[in-house]
């Protein structure tokens, strides 16, 4: 088919999907398959992306344009305070083809009563979007979804600008310059709270905590955004690429880690806990992956996530099915125990509800929940603002699919702030963590077209 007549049948469909609509309904269109929605994601500010969530392994993007309402969280509140205004913006949503309903983009504070500090004040305690224009690209079809009040016409330009541009929006961003870094992991502040931490659990204070760090990398012009999210999407796909703009800073993550995912009344979430590199040869990968299963740190370690995870699905599901054992999950950079968990919501039970259980996982911040927040503030000394919270999406049925952003940067024009955590155990060797932990800003350094050339960075050289 020709640009031309795929730019026909756009317009034929959108016109279609808006002739009879209400003043305040929504409004949605299969689209021509020669359009990829993201191709608005190799420059997203040109765009107007606010938001875009991608599965890249199974050919699944959401991609917001634009902002029509917005529901913002109260500090302190928790993610089933949402509900009410959610629920309101997505009311009255006609029946429609399941894969184009109306859907709210957003995602969570890791502790969300704290004040946002730098980079994080654009960032609150949460947010949900109702973008202008939501595209979608599921199973094999594009569509589009309009809010009330927005034309065919707005999303037809789109479309032609996209084809017009070879279907890019705008010109691709590229890094120019090179990368530097601006600050680097504190090591004597990580190995003594590493040697701290370990020594209390080892006294029987707490089992597990999360401890995160951070590093600060520089650029001569802005970062590019949508070069990066082409890097993740082609390193990572069976990661959740996942980007969310507030103001002028933006949110980019490929996490590994399903917090929740809510679909006709089954709840599907991932216990996934502790790591070991990848090997340079198959046979040296398959054999770090059995060391790593035959690890007892990394077994209990896991073993703790998963017990907890459990413990806070109950009284929410029915039938709740657990791997019998955990298997290796393998990405670019590195590979982690994996155990799958599953179970039948109750009835009322919505995707935010699960988040409110599960959200921080031990994973992410460590058992018991109050005890090991409490040992991150005494030795982060950072603000984790989104990194580590829940992103993703939900719709009018209360379905959904949330993530915890791991793997993450904040892009403020030439500047990114990266993060990473390790969790800590009784047994946990503070150097070894160190080499753990500096490995898991890997795949966001080399997505930005990071090379620091320092020998002690924590960046590929």
């Amino acid at each position: 088919m020709s640009l031309g007549r795929a730019v026909d049948q756009a317009a034929a469909a959108l016109a279609e999907a808006t002739r009879d609509r209400s003043p305040n309904g929504f409004a949605s269109a299969l689209l021509p398959t020669q359009f990829d929605p993201r191709a608005l994601l190799r420059a997203p500010a040109v765009a107007g992306v606010i938001a875009s969530i991608e599965r890249p392994d199974q050919g699944f993007a959401l991609i917001g344009v634009g902002e029509a309402a917005r529901v913002d969280l109260a500090p302190g509140d928790a993610p089933t305070a949402a509900r009410p205004r959610a629920n309101a913006l997505l009311e009255g949503a006609p029946p429609a083809e399941r894969r184009l309903r109306p859907r709210l983009l957003g995602g969570f504070r890791f502790a969300p009563a704290q004040t946002p500090q730098t980079p994080w004040e654009r960032f609150g305690a949460g947010s949900l979007v109702l973008p202008r224009m939501l595209f979608v690209l599921e199973e094999g079809d594009v569509g589009v979804v309009l809010a009330p009040g927005v034309s065919g016409d707005e999303a037809l330009r789109l479309i032609e600008r996209s084809f017009e541009n070879g279907k890019t929006v705008g010109a691709s961003s590229v890094l120019r310059g090179p990368l530097r870094e601006a600050r680097s992991i504190d090591e004597q502040s990580w190995l003594q709270s590493v040697a701290t931490i370990a020594g209390e659990i080892r006294d029987g204070a707490y089992e597990k905590t999360v401890l995160a760090t951070s590093i600060e990398l520089e650029s001569d012009a802005d970062l590019p955004l949508g070069a990066t999210l082409s890097h993740l999407r082609a390193d990572y796909p069976d990661c959740h690429v996942v980007s969310f703009t507030a103001g002028d800073a933006t949110l980019v993550c490929a996490s590994p880690e399903l917090l929740v995912s809510l679909e006709d009344g089954r709840a599907r979430t991932l216990g996934l806990a502790s790591s070991q590199r990848r090997g340079r040869t198959p046979a040296e990968d398959r054999a770090l992956g059995q060391e790593l299963l035959a690890d007892a740190k990394s077994r209990v370690e896991h073993e703790v996530v998963v017990r907890e995870i459990v413990e806070r699905l109950d009284g929410a599901t029915d039938h709740l099915e657990v791997d019998d054992s955990p298997s290796i999950r393998r990405f670019r950079n590195i590979q982690h125990l994996a155990t799958r968990i599953g179970g039948d919501a109750r009835d009322g039970v919505d995707v935010l509800e699960f988040v409110e259980r599960l959200h921080p996982t031990p994973a992410v911040c460590g058992r018991p929940r109050d005890v090991a927040r409490e040992v991150i503030a005494r030795h982060e000394g950072f603000d984790r603002g989104w990194y580590a919270g829940p992103v993703g999406w939900l719709d009018a049925n209360g379905d959904g699919e949330f993530a915890v952003a791991l793997r993450t940067a904040l892009l403020r024009g030439p500047r990114a702030w990266l993060f990473a955590g390790n969790g800590i155990m009784g047994d946990s060797d503070p150097r070894a963590e160190l080499d753990e932990v500096s490995l898991k800003f890997r795949p966001l350094a080399e997505a930005l077209g990071g090379r620091v050339p320092s020998k002690t960075s924590a960046i590929p050289a």
